[in-house]
């Protein structure tokens, strides 16, 4: 996995998507690595949308000093955090907008792309996954099937 986000950035960016799934009696965006999925995603064919997380997690950062005495976002309490991701939400934030398509992308989809780390999201929805070896059932699958896969996570994870 390329490293595009420093710690503090990496940090920021792990409570906010836990801010928008959080835990509760299944684990939430934090505990199955949507971070990575977002890193590997801006590291390969969404490269071009790497300067609007870094001028957005820099916004996150801004507004959460503005209202909460110059703290850092990450240092924010989660109702505090949900205040700042609100007031981005009703502004029509195009980062904001973004992350929250990446967050349900790596929440949701293919573990191999580096998200849904343990399948657990599937296993809270009932879909029986995976795509390799055995593949999708028809009609779902033909493009796991028929399409080169960019990703191999025993690389990417240092297997």
């Amino acid at each position: 996995m390329a490293a595009i986000f420093n710690p503090h950035q990496r940090a920021t960016l792990e409570a906010a998507t836990g801010r928008i799934i959080p835990a509760d009696r299944d684990p939430g965006a934090l505990e199955t690595d949507v971070i990575d999925y977002i890193e590997n995603t801006l590291a390969g064919y969404e490269a071009e949308h790497a300067p609007l997380y870094i001028d957005g997690i820099q916004e996150l950062d801004r507004l959460a000093g503005q209202r909460f005495s110059s703290a850092p976002f990450v240092s924010l309490q989660p109702e505090q955090q949900d205040q700042i991701l609100t007031l981005l939400e009703k502004q029509r934030s195009p980062f904001f907008s973004l992350l929250v398509e990446h967050t349900m992308q790596g929440f949701y989809g293919d573990p191999r792309h580096g998200g849904n780390r343990n399948r657990v999201s599937w296993k809270m929805i009932g879909f029986p996954g995976t795509s390799h070896p055995e593949g999708y059932r028809p009609p779902f699958g033909w493009y796991d099937e028929n399409i080169p896969d960019e990703f191999e996570p025993e690389k990417r994870r240092g297997k």
